[in-house]
């Protein structure tokens, strides 16, 4: 599955040496990323320090609209490490959306008492809805729909894939602003988060046209993220890549 994904970003086929090379490149990239998440949950306070921030004020700038705010990301290095981090660079309670699985389920505590609220995917939509309409920010990984989700084809890399609707959804009926995000490391125990100037976020009587043409924005920022960057980018999950 992740030669599957992770060729499509360098324009490879599945089997060819280079795919087979990034993959294991990735899943030693994996286990440096558990072993920092192990360091950060025990040492938060080293965490940040270690942490550079860059584009907070744009985050600012999102929350001014009194909208709430939605920080979306790809499946791309490690925001589980940063645990800590949006406790420390959004002055609002933030929520993360995250898979109702036994490994969520083991770190609920870890996150909780890191600051971060827990909403599980398998919850209503309407319940982030309401955290934005309290003007909270909800953080989303928006890169893998499962088959219960509504979806968009978009061009995603070298192809059209199905991407979840949800964030768009949400900016578009919420009037929320989109702040999208990268968490990479920049060594063993160093890490950089960098948030981007906000999407617009699309008229309301937009509909889907106006939801799409969103998430394809959100598309294009994570090809050129994950071309870059295709060693860190953690899709062990099914991608619904679309016939051309």
């Amino acid at each position: 599955m992740l030669a599957v994904n992770l060729a499509h970003a360098v324009g490879r086929e599945p089997r060819e040496t280079e795919v087979g090379v990034l993959v294991r490149r990735e899943i030693l990239n994996e286990a440096r990323r558990s072993a920092d998440l192990l360091w950060a949950l025990g040492r938060p306070e080293e965490l940040l320090a270690a942490t550079v921030v860059e584009g907070r004020q744009h985050v600012l700038d999102a929350l001014d609209r009194g909208k709430g705010v939605l920080l979306v990301s790809a499946h791309l290095g490690g925001w589980e490490v940063a645990t800590a981090v949006p406790r420390a660079i959004v002055p609002v309670p933030t929520t993360a959306v995250v898979t109702d699985d036994w490994l969520a389920w083991a770190v609920a505590g870890v996150r909780g008492r890191a600051g971060l609220g827990i909403l599980y995917d398998s919850e209503p939509i309407a319940r982030a809805a309401s955290l934005l309409g309290a003007g909270e920010a909800v953080l989303v990984l928006g890169d893998y729909a499962k088959s219960s989700m509504r979806t968009y084809p978009v061009q995603f890399l070298d192809a059209v894939a199905a991407l979840p609707a949800g964030v768009a959804a949400l900016s578009r009926l919420c009037g929320s602003p989109i702040v999208p995000f990268t968490v990479l490391p920049r060594g063993p125990r160093r890490w950089s988060v960098v948030a981007e100037p906000a999407l617009p976020v699309p008229d309301r009587k937009g509909g889907a046209e106006a939801e799409r043409a969103l998430l394809q924005q959100l598309a294009d920022r994570w090809s050129a993220q994950l071309r870059a960057h295709p060693e860190h980018w953690a899709a062990v999950y099914p991608i619904d890549w679309l016939p051309p």
